[in-house]
């Protein structure tokens, strides 16, 4: 089991650093990812924090998707893409969950949350800085139990911002499509205006229940106005 805060702490840092290390000044404007050729995930880059998820492009008659399995296990997917939210606020994607992992025998914590960091489905938008401590990410989840609509700090750091995009088994096995204003979420979350977002990721994870969780994602499109 890897704990929330040293999960957390690694993704950003992991992206932080990459983000610093190979961003150009240029700014990457709208981003569509409908995963329907085999090497669609050769630009994301891969964050392993306990044990490899299975990420796989997989088709659909003429649809394509990206598949994660996880067995116990937790490792996320990050994009690079640098854009204003307040010119391009516009988030979307389709989701469908097949698995969610298993929070049934998972102990209380002393400090009232429950050790239930692991979730199905989950899409993070995230506003890198070169100070660590102000970096802020949005995380959009679907989570078995969380009433929808629900909002968050993570129990072990306030910079990340959880929102239940959807909840409950009533969509299991279905696609279900989302959209998101980054710039509307960010100031109702953080009181303040966004910087720039520097990543897109995505994660399905199970450690922490150690359990199993399998999910699916397509039509991931970031970095647009309102349609």
């Amino acid at each position: 089991m890897l704990n929330i805060k040293v999960k957390t702490v690694i993704l950003l840092t992991f992206i932080i650093t990459t983000l610093t290390e190979s961003y150009s000044s240029a700014l990457n404007i709208q981003k569509i990812f409908n995963f329907q050729e085999k090497d669609s995930i050769k630009d994301w880059q891969e964050k392993i924090f306990k044990d490899r998820v299975l990420y796989t492009i997989e088709a659909e008659h003429t649809e394509g998707y990206l598949l994660a399995e996880s067995e116990q296990s937790c490792s996320g997917l990050f994009y690079k893409i640098k854009f204003d939210p307040k010119e391009f606020p516009m988030i979307s994607w389709r989701w469908k969950v097949l698995k969610f992992p298993d929070k049934s025998q998972v102990a209380q914590e002393k400090s009232g949350w429950v050790e239930k960091d692991d979730y199905a489905a989950r899409l993070y938008v995230i506003f890198p800085s070169i100070i660590f401590t102000n970096t802020k990410a949005i995380e959009y989840v679907w989570d078995e139990d969380l009433e929808e609509g629900s909002c968050m700090s993570s129990p072990y750091m306030e910079n990340i911002k959880i929102i239940v995009a959807e909840s409950g088994k009533e969509n299991i096995n279905q696609w279900v499509y989302e959209q998101r204003d980054i710039y509307s979420d960010y100031i109702k979350l953080f009181g303040r205006k966004p910087p720039l977002v520097g990543a897109i990721a995505v994660m399905t994870d199970a450690d922490n229940t150690s359990s199993t969780a399998e999910a699916m994602y397509t039509d991931i499109k970031v970095g647009y106005k309102y349609e």
